[in-house]
C-alpha cells in the first residue's frame, strides 16, 4: 500500500436492517459526541491489538455489526475476516473498531484513536445505520462519512466503504432513499471500493440471525465475511 513499504497485505425493509444495529444496544444517537473517548471505549478500540510490523493492518470502523453484538470476540466480523484472510495466505491483523450504537458523528470523533493510531494500511468504514434510525439528516451522515474518507486518504490509508442497501418496497420513503444513495455516491466521488450491503445473504435468513431476529449469529457473520472478503483482497492486491 502507498506509504506502507514495510507491510504486505442486502418483506423485512431497510429499516429492519438498521434496527439490527441499535435494537438491544440501548445507545442514543448524538450529533456531537465528546471529543475524548470514555475509558472503556478507548480500551476496546485503540491499538493494544496493533499488528506485527510485517503484517497488513486493517481497521474495521463500525457499529454493533462490526463489534460483534451478542457474540464472542472470535466470532465478531473483524476476527472472522482476519481468519479467512490468513487461511487464504495473507499476513494480516484486523482490528475491531466497532462500537455498538455508534453514529457517523461518533465514529468521526474517534477517528484518531480508533483508526489513525493503528497506522493501518486499510480501513473498512461501516457506519450510518444509527443515524438513519435516529432520523438524523442524511446530509449529516454524508458529511461525516466524507470527512472520514478524506482524513483516511490524507493519512495514506486505503478505504473500503460498506453500505446499506435499500430493502423498502411500495411507497417511497424519502429518508431511506437518501441514506441508501449516500454510499454509492461517496464511493464514486472518492474513488473507493464499495461493498453495497454488509448484511447481504443474512438479513432475510432466520437461521443466520440471533433470537432477536436482527443481529447475525456466528454463522451469519461467516456469510458476511465471505461476501466482504473479495473486496478486501482486491485492495490488498492493488499495490
Amino acid at each position: 500500500m502507498a506509504g506502507k513499504s514495510g507491510k504486505m497485505v442486502k418483506q423485512m425493509g431497510f429499516q429492519a436492517f438498521v434496527m439490527s444495529v441499535l435494537l438491544l444496544v440501548g445507545c442514543s444517537a448524538q450529533n456531537e459526541p465528546p471529543a475524548e473517548p470514555p475509558a472503556s471505549a478507548t480500551d476496546d478500540v485503540t491499538v493494544a491489538d496493533v499488528a506485527e510490523d510485517d503484517a497488513q493492518v486493517i481497521v474495521m470502523l463500525g457499529d454493533s455489526l462490526t463489534a460483534g453484538f451478542g457474540l464472542p470476540d472470535a466470532a465478531a466480523l473483524p476476527s472472522v475476516v482476519e481468519r479467512k484472510l490468513t487461511e487464504a495466505g495473507y499476513e494480516v491483523e484486523v482490528i475491531n473498531a466497532g462500537v455498538s450504537g455508534d453514529t457517523t458523528s461518533m465514529g468521526r470523533a474517534r477517528y484518531n484513536w480508533s483508526v489513525a493510531s493503528a497506522d493501518p494500511d486499510i480501513v473498512v468504514i461501516a457506519l450510518g445505520a444509527n443515524d438513519f434510525l435516529s432520523s438524523l439528516p442524511s446530509s449529516l451522515a454524508r458529511d461525516n462519512l466524507s470527512a472520514l474518507i478524506e482524513q483516511s486518504q490524507q493519512d495514506g490509508i486505503e478505504v473500503i466503504l460498506a453500505g446499506l442497501s435499500p430493502r423498502f418496497e411500495g411507497a417511497d420513503n424519502s429518508l431511506e432513499a437518501e441514506y441508501a444513495a449516500i454510499y454509492p455516491s461517496l464511493a464514486a466521488t472518492y474513488n473507493v471500493p464499495l461493498y453495497p450491503d454488509l448484511m447481504a445473504g443474512v438479513w432475510n435468513t432466520p437461521s443466520l440471525l440471533l433470537g432477536d431476529g436482527l443481529h447475525p449469529t456466528a454463522e451469519g457473520v461467516e456469510v458476511m465475511a465471505t461476501g466482504l472478503l473479495p473486496v478486501v483482497i482486491s485492495v490488498i492486491e492493488a499495490d
